[in-house]
């Protein structure tokens, strides 16, 4: 079978986990079948050449900025996937369509190959309808401003290469990443799912977790690891660890591992500083998996405070491998992966002071927290990577199959 991949991002560029793991996907199937993938630019000239990835499609702010830009992205995204079609796939897999034109995938869609769909976040949807172009073509009440950047944007549509119309139905299969995600997410009404599946998504680099030597370090350390973002709720962790030495008397490190957004990352240093808490802070950076690993074999617990609406986080998985007391916020899927007072301690989703007694009681009690440790390790396995790459070969077979190829 021949197969294209669709992603706004593609190792060695990746801000998250679906990245790594539509790679690692790419990677299995590839050994059976002919697998090219279309992704971004973006740090594209960074990345090293593989003729089986073309880093052709624009990557567009979600701002203003990205829809001034998204017309002639709309054109550029059309030419790249025509030329990708030339490859001939027989399945088109979609994982994310996210900062990129959609115009792309609409193509692909009107040419009438089948097409299934890896779901890890809400963007499907908004699919189309919320493309920073395709919903300029679409029938809404406007401001005059705006109106006029609508009719140039139907000019560009009118355009031969384009002509694109955003709500034609077609079918599709679907792999959701959890029941959460499932039930949360609503495909526009012009896709028709013919197959539907669950297939939680795993750690690509779980074994490097499991093989972790516990040596906690002498005073209690907390391990926030993630994006440093607003959504990632890194502000509640400092919080918690202000309220953890003023209302229960117990002096902790946070450390921080990931990658920084722009400014928040500054503003969060503003924030432990106010609370009297910057010299407990270790600000880390990103970290390979073997660094990050070495970081929670040290700690007494990893906090996952996330105020989105979490899909399917990876992170609670890698803690529970690596035999670490979890702490995390209530939200999204966070529950479905690790179950509250089972596997993990959850708090309500914003709430500082619930944050730190969730991490007094872990720290204190101790025989009822090693106890949900070792429940969580034993969860952790059920979410295998070779499990989870035959998982995913099975349901391309399958969705070819349901596609009618």
């Amino acid at each position: 079978m021949r197969i294209l991949f669709l992603s706004n991002l593609y190792p060695p560029v990746a801000r998250g986990g679906y990245e790594v793991e539509c790679s690692g996907v790419a990677e299995r199937l590839s050994e059976r079948h002919s697998v090219l993938v279309l992704t971004s630019d973006l740090e594209g000239s960074s990345a090293e050449p593989d003729p089986a990835v073309r880093r052709e499609l624009s990557f567009l702010e979600d701002d203003w900025r990205g829809a001034v830009r998204a017309p002639r992205a709309a054109l550029a995204g059309v030419a790249a996937a025509r030329r990708a079609l030339a490859f001939k796939p027989d399945l088109v897999y979609s994982w994310n369509h996210s900062s990129t034109p959609q115009a792309a995938l609409r193509v692909i869609a009107d040419s009438g190959l089948p097409i299934a769909f890896r779901v890890c976040s809400h963007a499907l949807g908004g699919l189309f309808v919320e493309d920073q172009f395709m919903r300029e073509l679409l029938p809404a009440r406007r401001s005059p401003q705006r109106a006029c950047w609508s009719a140039a944007c139907r000019a560009v549509n009118a355009l031969p290469p384009l002509r694109l119309a955003p709500r034609r139905p077609f079918r599709a299969a679907i792999s959701w990443n959890s029941e959460f995600i499932r039930s949360s997410v609503h495909p526009p009404s012009f896709v028709e799912p013919v197959l539907e599946r669950v297939g939680h998504s795993v750690p690509r680099h779980g074994a490097i977790y499991a093989a972790v030597v516990r040596d906690p370090a002498p005073e209690p350390e907390i391990v926030f690891l993630g994006r440093v973002t607003p959504f990632k709720g890194l502000e509640i962790a400092i919080r918690a660890l202000a309220l953890l030495s003023s209302e229960h008397g117990i002096a902790a490190r946070l450390v921080v591992i990931g990658p920084e957004d722009a400014g928040h990352g500054e503003e969060m240093r503003a924030l432990a500083g106010r609370l009297g808490v910057g010299q407990s802070v270790r600000w880390l950076g990103q970290r390979t998996p073997e660094q990050a690993a070495t970081e929670l074999g040290r700690a007494h617990a990893l906090i996952v405070p996330s105020l989105w609406q979490e899909p399917f986080p990876l992170v609670t998985i890698e803690g529970a491998l690596a035999r670490v007391p979890l702490v995390a916020a209530d939200v999204g899927g966070i529950g479905e992966g690790m179950h509250d007072e089972e596997h993990a301690l959850l708090y309500p989703p914003q709430d500082a002071a619930a944050a730190a007694e969730a991490i007094r009681r872990t720290l204190s009690e101790t025989a009822e927290t090693a106890a949900r440790v070792e429940r969580a390790e034993i969860r952790s396995r059920a979410f295998s990577l070779e499990a989870y790459l035959d998982d995913q070969e099975r349901f391309v077979a399958d969705a070819a199959a349901a596609l009618g190829l």
